[in-house]
């Protein structure tokens, strides 16, 4: 069977904007149907009774066969030993210790520390990774970068109204959110717990994009002012 995209493979497919993947209806006539167009006769990948199809070209001229990642997934585990020596204890041994990091299409998004067993931690990254897949503010399948959609975002931390001030932790999977209509968000639970005063400066905060306390759909439509 010969390769009708020459060797090229689309490294990842934006659903922005024109549509480039498409559903094809059974053939009729023994030709393919695309929308009002015909785009040959099927061949022998094309026995199913539908089939996907990606607009490789970008302009609608070459067609190819589509059963590739929507969204390309990259794991990545960076192990190391390290020795540790304490006199005071009489301690000399060899620790084990690494970190780990996520990429959704191509955009490193969240990393963590590993356990002593790195495959111990495979079920709690299929769990993020899932999580982040389906996040509320983003959109993976889009040309448009995720630290772009998100930047400027309107959110509340809690009942405070907040926007993303910075995405450039975005690569530990946090961005930066400031307040709006008050100077800063107000003390941790922890310290309102202990009757303290919180010591960490809120006017700003780092938190994770999978953060419960974010609420990602404000919007002008509640009457807010950034």
């Amino acid at each position: 069977m010969s390769d009708r995209t020459n060797g090229y493979i689309p490294d990842r497919l934006f659903n922005g904007g024109t549509r480039h993947v498409v559903e094809v209806a059974p053939p009729r006539d023994g030709r393919l149907v695309l929308g009002q167009e015909t785009i040959g006769a099927p061949d022998e990948l094309n026995r199913d009774a539908h089939w996907r199809w990606a607009d490789v070209s970008g302009d609608g001229t070459h067609w190819s066969h589509f059963r590739g990642h929507q969204v390309q997934i990259d794991i990545e585990f960076h192990t190391a030993n390290r020795r540790e020596v304490n006199d005071w204890k009489g301690r000399d041994e060899i620790r084990a210790e690494g970190t780990w990091t996520l990429a959704l299409a191509r955009q490193r998004c969240w990393e963590g520390y590993l356990r002593h067993d790195p495959l111990d931690q495979l079920l709690d990254i299929r769990c993020i990774a899932y999580q982040l897949l389906n996040h509320d503010a983003i959109d993976w399948r889009l040309e448009k970068p995720a630290a772009e959609q998100i930047a400027g975002r309107r959110v509340y931390y809690g009942q405070t109204p907040a926007v993303v001030s910075s995405t450039c932790v975005l690569s530990q999977g946090c961005v930066m959110l400031r307040p709006v209509g008050v100077d800063q968000f107000p003390a941790s639970v922890h310290a309102l717990d202990r009757g303290e005063d919180d010591p960490y400066e809120r006017d700003e905060l780092k938190v994770e994009l999978l953060c419960p306390q974010v609420w990602w759909w404000r919007d002008r439509a509640f009457g807010d002012e950034s």
